[in-house]
């Protein structure tokens, strides 16, 4: 799919580049951000985070606040974000190296390269890959027919897994297609779910969240009416979609998709409050409708909040405040915080986001410039300094850099484990000095 340079949004359109260009940035930052402060409370339980973090505040910036001191968290560098972020870059980067050309393929040979190799443009390790992206992506068939991969590890596994992996990445398709129709805008996401997630819930759920970052982007999204309007279309188009692949199938004796659940959809999208969805479920906190009925009810709050005068004046603080009361909830909280942060960026825009959160955001200057270059290459904005993206070292499969061999993958996985393993014998001491009688020295607390 090639971009025109010439929207034709803004031609019958009041809204500014100059506002579309901070929501784009809100959009693509602020779901970094969610992710970086979903990763403090990430698999914990309620009751955990308050113990863990008792005043319930963060900051990116120095004096950063300190991690849980765990074996998870502590795999992980202070102030940045995890593969949530990763694999939503990957599409980026696909789609500024092509210079406005989408290609599911080329995202696939990009996923399968950063579980070798991580994200080499900033030499990040390909830290937190998820079941479902790891069986798909490995499997020796992967790059030949990721959909047909996919699909077979989902059939594979009693069509049972519905996990977040494509969700937590779709919101860059968004704004990739914000001069797109609502259904184009609907294939698109179809098409890059599929890439590693089968399941229609999947699906469904990229549908909506990368038609609530289109809409939002375009000013069309004003009332909780439009997102309701948005989960019916994606609920419309996914169920036509379905009939369409079923009737094409040459097996007619089983589906080859079964039908939505209507309730179990709506249980989730139309949720009142956050403890409602049960987010530190600890069976299903990785279920694709969990987090998404996260990020809609957030959504759903800050338009209210909006729609009040009186509030008005305190909009500023609205991300902060609910992206902290979502991770507070623990669970799948990284991704959770992604997805919601991807939508209240997308409304609110990158100049109301917290300094304290994304100034102190790790890689945080680079992914405003590459922010900048989408919006470029989608054509939402007309920078003095024309970008190419091919001669974007950083866009390339490989980074810019150089492929690693075998030997090098082994020494920097060596390395890894030596400073994960000394941090983790440096926080023991550290809770053991502090810890007072000998039981406590005993479980360091």
């Amino acid at each position: 799919m090639d971009r025109p340079r010439n929207l034709k949004f803004f031609d019958a359109s009041p809204v500014s580049r100059d506002a579309v260009l901070d929501r784009l940035r809100g959009t693509i930052v602020g779901a970094a951000l969610g992710d970086a402060i979903g990763l403090y409370t990430e698999f914990l339980s309620k009751s955990m985070c308050r113990t863990a973090y008792p005043e319930g505040k963060f900051q990116l910036v120095a004096p950063a606040t300190r991690f849980l001191s765990d074996g998870h968290r502590l795999k992980f560098a202070q102030t940045g974000w995890t593969d949530d972020t990763d694999h939503s870059l990957l599409i980026v980067l696909s789609y500024l190296h092509g210079n406005g050309h989408l290609d599911p393929v080329d995202f696939a040979h990009r996923l399968q390269f950063w579980v070798e190799q991580g994200l080499r443009c900033l030499d990040r390790l390909p830290l937190g890959l998820g079941r479902t992206v790891g069986a798909v992506v490995c499997h020796p068939s992967f790059l030949t027919d990721p959909t047909a991969t996919a699909y077979e590890n989902w059939n594979k596994l009693n069509r049972n897994p519905a996990p977040n992996g494509s969700l937590m990445r779709t919101h860059p398709l968004g704004v990739i297609c914000f001069d797109e129709t609502v259904e184009e805008t609907f294939r698109v996401a179809t098409d890059f779910s599929r890439v590693t997630h089968a399941d229609p819930r999947c699906i469904v759920s990229c549908c909506v969240a990368t038609g609530l970052v289109r809409g939002l982007l375009r000013s069309e999204v004003l009332a909780e009416k439009d997102i309701d309007q948005m989960i019916e279309s994606s609920l419309s188009w996914v169920g036509g979609w379905i009939s369409a692949q079923n009737a094409s199938s040459a097996d007619t004796s089983k589906p080859r998709y079964p039908a939505l659940d209507h309730e179990e959809f709506y249980k989730h999208v139309r949720a009142a409050t956050l403890e409602d969805l049960q987010l530190d479920d600890s069976m299903k906190m990785g279920y694709v409708y969990k987090t998404l009925g996260a990020g809609v009810l957030l959504l759903r709050r800050a338009l209210r909040r909006l729609d009040n005068a009186d509030e008005l004046q305190h909009a500023g603080g609205l991300f902060e405040e609910l992206i902290t009361e979502l991770i507070m909830q623990g669970g799948d909280a990284d991704t959770n915080a992604t997805v919601a942060g991807s939508f209240l960026g997308a409304l609110l825009g990158y100049n109301t986001q917290p300094g304290k959160w994304k100034d102190g955001l790790m890689h945080g200057g680079w992914l405003l410039r590459k922010c900048d270059a989408l919006a470029a290459v989608v054509g939402i904005y007309a920078f003095d300094q024309p970008y190419d993206g091919r001669a974007d070292p950083d866009t390339g499969l490989e980074g810019g850099k150089p492929r690693l061999t075998k030997e090098e993958l082994m020494q920097r996985e060596k390395g890894f484990m030596e400073r994960y393993l000394t941090n983790l014998k440096r926080d023991a001491d550290k809770r053991a000095t502090k810890s007072s009688g000998w039981l406590g020295k005993l479980f360091g607390r």
